[in-house]
């Protein structure tokens, strides 16, 4: 049908330019969910221009691609930026003296772009829900996204453009070529020239399509395919030209783009959402994906104008498995699991671990995965619960990992309840221990860091020139235990400040899970007692604590290990870097988990309550 082409080339893309404002950056992430990104063009900016088949200007959503801000979807696998474990956000880490204290928050509505493109994991999403597609062809597992451009900020070239098309011209083809998916799509069954069935599609399909109703301009411009039916196809048969119908809605702006155009500025300059686009907004927070019917009728209703309305659908959303998935995505980012991470590069020495191999790697990752999902919907729990819980799920594989007789267990995954005084929370888990230790020992370093930095939001800097090449002192009767070891080794005067103060000391306390993620008393080698007492430093305070479990005990108590999960939510589900408008928020979210009782699930549902969540503010360049 290359005749077609051309023709939606003149008919669908004049809207669409090679200078579109890029998508949000960020990792993609095989469950859908985006993590923070930046912004793109202003959001002061309409939709400048205008293709035949999606209306024109900004007041009806389409146009061109010309900006995009921060969007989320359902996540970064590894996370980016501020958020990302690699110092902290500005609203949790303080200097080289500690964490600083919960910020006074100031009011307001930070900026955001109004016409924000779906990320490559939330355009994989949209499409399986939008056509029951998942792959490129029927026959392929590859997500469509993996022909288009990785996920950025800035400007959409024109090859990145091209794929769009590419990949529109392969999920047309493949679901008019499939009874099952053409179902999808047509909302009848064609007689005749089949123009009244294809007119009834474009609406019918075109309010899913671009998550709200096609304005009357959209739905002439697409009649007016139907009508040219002969002249972009080879014979002008209603299938043929229902596949050029869909082929244009999938290259669409309005389809490729989540904009949000709708009202008056009030006095402040901010715009209130319309039902349509606070009902986006929902279901790529929750799910990474188009609004489903129930929601689509809300909007259409007007009936989520009111915190109380969206709190409805946000608690219903989040019993749906898509919601798992946004959550275990979210958990994914917090714990910086993912491709090309500590979690999937663990190698360990064979000589002094046998019991270690590559297999067990998906498997550990899993039982993490699966260790919040129980927290999270199981148990409804808290954050405090994720440093209590005892869930676990072990196979005949990684039993001996925790001292279980693998004849209790076969291949899949089964739950068990492991013991409280050696494996309370998920940084007891063989997952995080394997990720975080060295090939042939364990690593206080490592875990102590990610500790300190990750879960307390604490940044100890950039570590002086050459202080990675500072080796491990050779074991000896005075150094007869690793944390003996490490502690010669970081003594030095330009290491001694950040690494016995607190990096190291979190690490010590974890001391008691060898580099597999075995409970340990003994050093391998020496026999030496292994010292897992430590003093944490988190806030103003030095903590002392007698092992991992006095050390879990004291992050589900810290006020700046509650903030800093509030703060990464808050990134996560708004899909921004941290804004000081959004420390209000993160401080209320703060003081309700250090209240407790505050479920997981609650805190989720209460980002739906904000004022930024149903208010939209002009972006202002910087």
């Amino acid at each position: 049908m290359n005749s077609w082409r051309l023709v939606l080339a003149a008919t669908v893309v004049t809207g669409c330019t090679a200078t579109v404002e890029g998508p949000p950056g960020g990792n993609g992430a095989t469950s859908g969910v985006g993590a923070p990104m930046g912004t793109g063009a202003s959001s002061g900016q309409h939709a400048s221009g205008s293709g035949a088949s999606t209306g024109s200007g900004a007041t009806n959503g389409s146009g061109a691609m010309n900006g995009s801000g921060a969007t989320n979807g359902s996540g970064a696998t590894n996370g980016t930026g501020a958020a990302n474990g690699s110092g902290g956000s500005s609203s949790t880490s303080g200097g080289a003296g500690g964490t600083a204290p919960a910020p006074t928050c100031t009011p307001g509505i930070p900026g955001t772009s109004q016409i924000r493109r779906l990320t490559n994991a939330q355009y994989d999403n949209t499409v399986r829900d939008l056509l029951g597609v998942t792959g490129l062809t029927s026959s392929s597992n590859a997500a469509p996204s993996t022909l288009l451009a990785a996920d950025q900020t800035g400007s959409l070239s024109q090859l990145g453009w091209s794929s769009y098309s590419t990949v529109a011209q392969a999920v047309a083809a493949q679901v008019m070529a499939d009874p099952a998916l053409k179902g999808h799509f047509l909302t009848c069954t064609p007689t005749g020239d089949g123009s009244q069935c294809l007119h009834d599609t474009i609406v019918a399909f075109g309010r899913r399509a671009y998550r709200r109703p096609l304005t009357d301009a959209e739905v002439s411009s697409y009649t007016a395919i139907v009508s040219k039916g002969a002249q972009v196809t080879a014979d002008g048969t209603p299938d043929e030209v229902a596949e050029v119908l869909l082929n244009a809605f999938l290259v669409s702006p309005s389809f490729i783009q989540r904009s949000e155009i709708s009202g008056t500025a009030d006095a402040n300059g901010n715009y209130a959402l319309s039902s349509y686009e606070v009902a986006s907004r929902l279901s790529y927070m929750l799910w990474g994906s188009m609004p489903d019917d129930t929601l689509a009728t809300a909007a259409d209703q007007n009936q989520l104008s009111t915190p109380a309305q969206i709190l409805s659908q946000a608690q219903r959303m989040l019993q749906d498995s898509k919601a798992h998935n946004m959550i275990a995505a979210f958990h994914r980012f917090y714990l910086l699991m993912g491709t090309n991470t500590r979690w999937d590069s663990e190698q360990r020495d064979a000589s002094l671990f046998p019991q270690f191999n590559n297999a067990l790697i998906p498997m550990m990752a899993a039982e993490t995965e699966r260790f919040f999902d129980n927290v999270v919907y199981a148990q409804n729990g808290t954050f405090q619960d994720l440093f209590t819980s005892t869930a676990g799920y072990v196979n005949a594989q990684t039993a001996p990992l925790y001292g279980l007789d693998p004849s209790g267990f076969g291949t899949d995954l089964k739950p068990v309840t492991l013991d409280a005084t050696q494996r309370p929370g998920f940084l007891t888990r063989v997952g995080f221990l394997n990720a975080y230790s060295s090939f042939n020992r364990t690593s206080p370093i490592l875990r102590g860091a990610f500790i300190m930095k990750q879960i307390l939001g604490y940044d100890p800097g950039a570590p002086p020139a050459g202080a990675t090449n500072t080796a491990l002192p050779a074991q000896t009767a005075d150094l007869d235990t690793n944390r003996k070891q490490v502690d010669a080794q970081t003594s030095p005067a330009a290491c001694v400040g950040c690494h016995q103060t607190f990096i190291n000391p979190p690490g010590f306390a974890m001391e008691a899970y060898n580099a597999v993620g075995t409970w340990q008393t003994k050093e391998a080698g020496t026999g030496a007692p292994i010292d897992t007492t430590a003093d944490i430093a988190i806030g103003d305070d030095s903590v002392h604590v007698s092992g991992p479990a006095g050390l879990m005990q004291a992050l589900a108590a810290s006020a700046e290990a509650q903030r800093r999960y509030a703060d990464l939510w808050v990134n996560f589900a708004y899909a921004r870097a941290d804004d000081p408008l959004d420390s209000c928020t993160v401080n209320d979210v703060t003081a309700k988990i250090t209240a407790g009782g505050y479920t997981v699930l609650n805190l989720i549902a209460d980002l739906t309550q904000t004022d930024s969540f149903r208010v939209r503010a002009l972006e202002v360049s910087q």
